[in-house]
């Protein structure tokens, strides 16, 4: 055998590795990937604001619903879920109650009850005290941490979180305190809000904005709450759930949510979108009418806009070839549907051809047309560093936010919406 051929068939044979060493890799890549799933996904930051430096918190003492002193240096190697709250609010807080309920009962079925504190902290240092917190705990069911403290033990701590709480008049006719059953004499207004810490002491994310229990509250948690706080419980402002709140403790563990407890997304069909989208004002029924259509160019764009001065805009930049596009489309689904007779919604196909927006399209149906556009023809509204990106445009034509990167949860994309095109802020 010659040298020539000893060397064509090492060749042959080196090639013939590489190849199944190839498939192999693919395989046990599958197959990783199928056992992945099935374990669980990554965690999505849900809710709230990320800070990019976490927050040391001050060693604040305050007092336990038992009475006895209470360190924050206590809650150190554990991770913390805390929200500020008072016994006779009859706004919000019951539906902070009920949420925090739900969540410590994930908690404790997902087995992370003894790595996770659920807590209130009051607002009301003047009515507050240990003995109405264990009335309120007994009354309402709520197992979870509640405390208090002094007046500048209280003024300390939420000014670190830079929660606004102020005594103010009663209305009139007074309410009647659930406790004493004597009329009550003065109010508190406050932030509603919501915080987590990592088991170093450290604030880490931050989220202003209202329970949403989905309308569903125990006859006494309900009992609490006022026409105001009625309202409240069947539209909340920037809404987190239980569930979001879970999610975002799974984000900062790193960890995979289990499968079994990932919700499945059903945006509405084009009939239910349709109905709930009926009586809406003619600019934005214009929009509703051309579902799905691709449309003209960034110049016709530029006009739509023009015809939509007056309300909200959120524009949603996207491309068929994005796998993260594919993803967030039925969240925007979803929320248009919600918002779209108060906010109209707008998507921009970006550096793809017309085909493939077409097919694109197709199969991922929403409420409101797409106009083909580039990057480069954006730059004028928006800097557009990859797929998707969300422009949040006010009534006045100005862009008030963009949104890089994918909307991984509703709750995320209701957030921004509500503040950033509707106005709505934290309490």
């Amino acid at each position: 055998m010659t040298a020539r051929r000893l060397r064509l068939i090492a060749i042959v044979g080196a090639l013939s590795l590489l190849a199944l060493l190839s498939v192999l890799a693919v395989l046990a890549t599958l197959e990783h990937a199928q056992s992945r799933a099935a374990l669980g996904v990554p965690a999505p930051l849900a809710v709230g604001t990320e800070f990019q430096r976490p927050r040391p918190l001050p060693d604040v003492h305050l007092i336990s619903e038992q009475g006895r002193p209470f360190s924050l240096r206590a809650w150190r190697g554990r991770w913390v879920v805390l929200a500020p709250s008072m016994t006779l609010c009859d706004e919000v807080c019951p539906m902070t109650t009920g949420a925090l309920m739900q969540l410590a009962d994930q908690l404790r079925r997902a087995g992370l009850a003894r790595q996770v504190v659920v807590a209130e902290v009051t607002v009301d240092p003047w009515r507050d005290t240990p003995a109405r917190l264990r009335a309120y705990q007994r009354m309402t069911g709520a197992s979870f941490t509640m405390l208090t403290g002094t007046q500048a033990q209280i003024h300390r701590l939420w000014k670190f979180f830079g929660v606004y709480y102020h005594r103010v008049p009663q209305s009139n006719p007074p309410d009647i305190d659930w406790m004493t059953h004597k009329r009550e004499t003065f109010d508190v207004e406050h932030t509603d809000a919501l915080f987590f810490l990592d088991p170093a002491g450290e604030e880490l994310i931050a989220d202003a904005g209202m329970p949403d229990v989905d309308g569903h509250l125990s006859p006494v948690l309900r009992g609490l709450l006022d026409s105001e706080g009625r309202e409240n419980l069947a539209h909340p402002q920037l809404p987190w759930t239980a569930t979001d709140a879970l999610d975002d403790v799974y984000y900062l563990m790193n960890r995979d949510i289990p499968a079994s407890a990932v919700a499945a997304l059903h945006p509405p069909s084009a009939a239910a979108a349709r109905r709930e989208l009926s009586g809406s004002p003619s600019a934005l029924a214009s929009l509703h009418q051309q579902a799905g259509e691709l449309l003209g160019s960034e110049t016709a764009l530029a006009a739509r806009l023009e015809t939509l001065r007056g309300y909200p805009v959120v524009i949603n930049a996207w491309a068929g070839w994005c796998l993260a596009c594919r993803s967030e489309f039925s969240v925007f689904a979803s929320a248009s549907a919600r918002y779209g007779r108060h906010v109209a919604f707008l998507g921009v196909d970006a550096n793809d051809t017309a085909g493939d927006a077409r097919s694109f399209l197709e199969g991922h149906p929403v409420s409101y047309p797409s106009y083909q556009s580039s990057s480069s023809e954006l730059a004028p509204l928006a800097t557009i560093a990859y797929m998707p990106t969300t422009i949040f445009i006010n009534r006045a034509g100005t862009v008030v936010n963009v949104h890089t990167g994918q909307y991984q949860t509703e709750a995320a994309l209701d957030n921004d919406i509500e503040h950033y095109a509707l106005g709505v802020t934290g309490n």
